[in-house]
Formats: C-alpha cells, structure tokens, sequence
C-alpha cells in the first residue's frame, strides 16, 4: 500500500525534537547555573560586608582601649616599629582631643580618612570607613573599596569557573540520555518509513493513544484503497466485454448503413466507444500497479522493449508518425517489463493524442532510460508547473495517463522528467531515467 507521504528532514519547517530538547536544556542550565551564581555573589556580598564591617569596629574598639603611652605626641602620629614593607588591607588613624594623630598604620595617608565630626560606618571616597570615640580619643579605621570588589570578583570567578567544565559534561550527558530515549522510537520511525503497522511494545505510555491511533487510520486506509482498487478493478474487467460487443455493433451498423448522417453518428459512437475502452483499459492497468506490479526486478533491454511497444501502434494510422531511435549501445535497466510496458505505452499514446494530427514522436532509447518528444505545440511554463506538482492543467496532457507513469516510475526506482518547449517555443518531452 502507498501512503503519500514524505519522510524527509529536509522539510520546508521541518525542526528535530532530540536537538531542540538539548539546546532547551542545556540553555535551562546555563540560565539557572547562572542565576544561582547571581543570587550566590548577592549572599556572599551582604555577608561579606557584615563580616569586614564587623572586622573594622572591633579594630577601632581595640585600638580605642590601648593605654595613652601606647601613642607618640608626634606631629604626624608615629607608626609601629619592626615590621618591613607589607600589604595592608586595613589602616587606622587615632586622633587625641585637640584633633592631633596620635597613632596611623603604614600605609594609612596623612589627612583625615573622615571628617572628624563624622562617626560610625560610611564610605569616604576610596575607602570604608569605621570612626568610633571614646572621651577625647577618636580612632579611624578603613578598609579599601576595590579590596572588597576584588573579592566579590574572585568569588564570582570561582563560581562560574565550574560551568566551563558542567556545560561540555552536561551536553555530553544530555546527548546520550535523549539519544537514548529517541533511540526507542526509532522502531516506530522505521515501521512508519516501511509503510507497516506501528510497533507499540516499548514504547513510551504518552505516544500509545497516538501511535494506536496512525494504526488504525493505518488499517481503515487500507481497507478503502483495497476497496476501491478492487472495484476499479472489476468495473474495468466487466466493461471490457460490453464495450466489445457495442463496438462490434457499431462497425456492422458503419458497414450496413449508406446514409451519411448515420454513418457520422456510428463513427462518432465508435470513437467514444474507443475512449470508454481505453479508460477502462488504464483502469485496470493503476489497479495492476497499486498492487505492485512495477516493484518487480529483472533485467529489461530497453531497445527491445521499445520496439515491442511501437509494434502495438503498427495497425494503427497514426503509426507513421512514430520514429524509434535506438542505436547500438546496450541499454538494460533492473525493472518489471510489463510495467515499463505500460509506462511506455502511455506516454506515446499521450504525445500521439497532444502533440496533435500532425505532430511527429520520437522515442529515443539510452543507457539510462527512454525519452518521449514530440514537436507539437508544447505546454506554457504554469501548466508545465501544475504537470510537474501532479495537477492537471485546464489545457494540456491531463488524465490518467502521466499519473500511471509516474507511479511506475517510483515503483521502478526511476524519475519521471517532464521538459516543454524543447525549440522555437514548440515541443513536449517527457523522459524515465534510471539510476546508471
């Protein structure tokens, strides 16, 4: 049975869910990984600042409890002896009552870090300042800004630092686990690409309604092509028999009769006659070719099969029109020959009946196939496209000729090729070329 349908990721809006569902995942991941970091450096931050703020109260608390000797009555404050050159990341002025530094770190500057009236926590341009006092002491201590920012960033680098290696990890781990979750559709891909039932063991429980589903659409569809393919059938092979006898009637009464007008009316019945039967000729023919006639394989020469064919027209008065171009190369293709019979004899029958009463057909025979041309009066480029997309142009070679054709050429692992106008705005032709 043939189902009309295309298979192809190549689809116009066609999209793949397992790489959907991987770049959705690993885009989920990066977006949380990222918003936890986020929310991390805000924790860290807040409780950073508590813990440094804390650092530089109890500094000044300790500093506020040191006896008066510990402080030189310096004009710039003296600082600690015995300790060489280091880094300080935090610095402290002590000032008496009259304002005079008493006692400052290494590397804490001269001025003031705070205005003196000023006490508590604040940020003084580039520092965080603690100012605390006691009586007539007063003791400044600061902590520098970017020292507090370099340690957000290196915090916020060690979080993200992980990602680097999470992200390859994850989207290995993703790629294998939703491979193998799709892997267990694939019988259920290869079934529906075989035109066969749908497998439904091991499958997952949210595609059993829909898979039984395909098979029961599957099974009805069958039961009415098979139908309706047995009736074309039947009807075809019924008709056959009247439509003899009525032809036969039709010729006696053509030879019995002299009057003219009666003889016009038995030529006209005899030509309708002829359609009806080779309508239903072609009938029965798709019938053969739904049930896979063409799906055969033997070796066909397609010279022979050729001249076969064109031998089937030498009674007929058109015969003159046909030319055969064969040549010498031996041209044998893998097919069924009665099918290729049919297509064949289709498409002289159908550029006899189009190219017109004056129209010459010539049938070319070729290592890759056999081309149909006749110098009639050819097809505008739109019909041409309507041809080609399996719609029958309002003017033109529609019925059921080229539709049987190219059904036979699938079948046969061939392409139907249609091409008009051949030269000087004239001409049809139409080719099945086979695979070399």
């Amino acid at each position: 049975m043939g189902w009309g349908i295309a298979l192809s990721a190549d689809s116009p809006g066609a999209w793949r869910l397992e790489r959907r569902l991987r770049g959705r995942l690993a885009a989920l991941l990066l977006a949380a990984w990222t918003l936890g970091t986020g929310l991390a450096l805000f924790s860290v931050q807040e409780e950073t600042d508590e813990v440094l703020d804390s650092a530089l109260i109890e500094t000044a608390q300790v500093l506020l409890s040191l006896p008066d000797a510990a402080f030189d009555s310096g004009p710039d404050g003296r600082v600690p002896a015995g300790f060489g050159p280091h880094r300080e990341y935090l610095v402290y002025q002590v000032f008496d009552g009259q304002g005079r530094m008493r006692l400052r770190s290494h590397q804490a500057p001269l001025q003031p870090l705070a205005p003196l009236p000023a006490t508590g926590l604040s940020e003084q341009g580039v520092w965080r300042v603690a100012a605390l006092q006691v009586g007539p002491r007063r003791v400044l201590v600061a902590e520098p800004l970017a020292h507090r920012r370099e340690v957000i960033w290196e915090t916020c680098l060690w979080l993200l630092l992980p990602l680097l290696l999470v992200l390859p990890l994850g989207a290995v781990a993703l790629h294998r686990v939703l491979r193998s979750v799709f892997g267990a559709l694939r019988p259920a891909r290869q079934a529906l690409e075989r035109r066969e039932e749908l497998p439904l063991r091991g499958m997952p429980e949210e595609l059993l309604p829909l898979l039984g589903a395909v098979n029961e659409m599957r099974r009805r569809l069958q039961e009415q092509v098979e139908t309706e393919r047995a009736f074309a059938a039947q009807m075809a092979h019924e008709l056959r028999t009247p439509l003899a006898a009525a032809r036969a009637h039709a010729q006696r009464l053509l030879g019995e009769t002299d009057a003219r007008q009666a003889r016009q009316r038995a030529q006209v019945l005899l030509r309708q006659i002829d359609r009806v039967t080779a309508l239903a000729s072609r009938l029965l023919q798709m019938a053969r070719v739904d049930a896979g006639l063409a799906l055969r394989r033997e070796a066909v020469d397609l010279r022979l099969l050729a001249r076969m064919v064109l031998d089937e027209f030498a009674a007929d008065q058109q015969a003159a029109r046909l030319r055969l171009h064969a040549g010498e190369q031996d041209c044998v293709v893998q097919a069924d020959l009665d099918a290729l019979g049919i297509a064949l004899r289709n498409l002289v029958d159908n550029a006899l009946h189009h190219g017109g009463p004056a129209a010459h057909v010539d049938v070319f025979v070729e290592p890759t196939g056999l081309r149909v041309c006749d110098d009639g009066p050819g097809m505008d480029a739109q019909s041409l496209q309507q041809l080609n997309a399996g719609l029958a142009p309002a003017r033109g070679r529609s019925g059921l000729g080229l539709p049987l054709v190219r059904k036979i050429a699938q079948q046969s692992g061939a392409r139907l090729s249609l091409r008009s106008p051949l030269q000087q705005g004239a001409g049809f032709e139409a080719a099945l070329r086979f695979d070399p």
